[in-house]
């Protein structure tokens, strides 16, 4: 699935070779990234997993990755370059994955967000996303709490 639009943004499935570029930006933005093995085995061995990229003129900022589970999406990871977070990209693939919900029949769309990351709980809030759970120390090496939050499509 490729999707493109006139400003030069392109979302697109994710491939191995983009790993490290996804990296990258993996590092940037979570204190306990995602391993190349992890991402290796979510590409070629999870059944549930869809990953997606986003491009801008050529250029991987950012990706998406979701599990799809009977009429749920869930949201593994989100993010996007440092240099250009806080520009709508985040929306962008939010509004994606409402536009792919509608071609699986997804009821729900949920994810975990850290207690302490507020700028990405205020852009799922600006969505429609609730906190349905608290989940306790559920960033073991932090021991800091996670809201899950959720969506009915």
């Amino acid at each position: 699935m490729i999707n493109k639009s006139s400003t030069g943004i392109v979302i697109r499935l994710m491939e191995i070779d983009d790993l490290k570029k996804v990296l990258e930006i993996e590092k940037q933005s979570f204190s306990v990234p995602w391993t190349y093995d992890l991402f290796f085995s979510e590409l070629t061995r999870n059944r549930y997993a869809r990953y997606f990229i986003l491009e801008k003129d050529n250029e991987v900022i950012g990706y998406l990755g979701l599990w799809h589970k009977g009429s749920r999406f869930h949201i593994t990871n989100i993010a996007i370059i440092e240099k250009l977070r806080r520009k709508g990209y985040g929306r962008k693939l939010l509004k994606f994955i409402e536009k792919i919900a509608a071609t699986h029949k997804i009821k729900k769309t949920s994810l975990e967000v850290r207690r302490s990351n507020c700028i990405a709980q205020d852009m799922y809030r600006k969505y429609g996303y609730k906190v349905i759970r608290v989940l306790k120390n559920y960033y073991q090496e932090e021991k800091e709490d996670a809201l899950v939050m959720e969506k009915k499509l």
